[in-house]
């Protein structure tokens, strides 16, 4: 039996943003000649399919176990926004760690383009020079993980009005030391963004700038369609499952 018929992904074409990211990842990694990453780490992008390359475009320091313990025990499902001033040390942190490039530049406020705080952990989508969009979390001054979102030159169109995409989306760890994460494009109009994990739990994503975010303790960013994306905008509000987004 042919099991490609199967596969619910087998007839979609990666996008040219998807393309450049991966592009990019893997000259990184040739260039740079990184380890793979920790491979109790699964990844996910929309439609359940693996995106290659962008396991490389992630680091995850040696720090990982305590850091993340104390930032899953301090963790609170509704986020506390921050602004690029109040997150200025994590932003620069995150500018020298070589994912998507070390940036010598200096960091300014409005290059925070997403912010949020739980308990001891702050997420941030960070704009690099030439156009380059990351990921970082970390609780207190220690790096938990960085990722890549976009490619060098490669501005994401932003998402229809009233409705979010899925950029990347990912678990970590082991067991009960377990936390996932979720990143995407929010578009005009959309006024709050939650996830329903399909043990009953909510969190409450940040939404600011075009994009929207959230990390939670437990494994469900690895796995396919644990969860529902709810999206509200305005009088609106319309749910739909990670492969669901585009």
């Amino acid at each position: 039996m042919n099991l490609s018929v199967l596969d619910p992904s087998r007839d979609r074409e990666p996008t040219e943003m998807e393309w450049a990211r991966s592009r990019a990842a893997v000259e990184r990694a040739i260039a740079g000649g990184r380890p793979a990453p920790a491979p109790n780490r699964r990844w996910l992008t929309a439609g359940a399919a693996l995106a290659l390359g962008v396991a490389a475009a992630v680091v995850v320091p040696a720090v990982l176990p305590g850091a993340g313990n104390e930032a899953i025990a301090s963790w609170t499902a509704v986020p506390t926004a921050r602004t690029g001033d109040q997150v200025l040390p994590q932003a620069r942190e995150c500018a020298r760690n070589d994912v998507g490039g070390t940036s010598t530049d200096s960091v300014a406020p409005a290059d925070v383009l997403l912010a949020e705080q739980r308990g001891k952990a702050t997420l941030l989508v960070l704009r690099k020079p030439g156009d380059i969009t990351v990921e970082c979390l970390s609780a207190g001054d220690v790096g938990m993980a960085s990722m890549s979102l976009t490619g060098p030159g490669a501005v994401p169109p932003p998402a229809p009005a009233g409705s979010v995409t899925l950029e990347t989306m990912s678990s970590y760890g082991d067991g009960d030391d377990m936390w996932s994460n979720i990143i995407g494009l929010a578009g005009p109009g959309v006024t709050g963004v939650e996830v329903r994990l399909d043990n009953g739990r909510v969190i409450q994503a940040s939404v600011r700038n075009g994009w929207w975010g959230a990390w939670w303790p437990g494994p469900e960013g690895g796995e396919v369609d644990t969860f529902t994306v709810v999206v509200h905008a305005g009088v609106r509000t319309t749910t739909h499952r990670p492969s669901q987004l585009p």
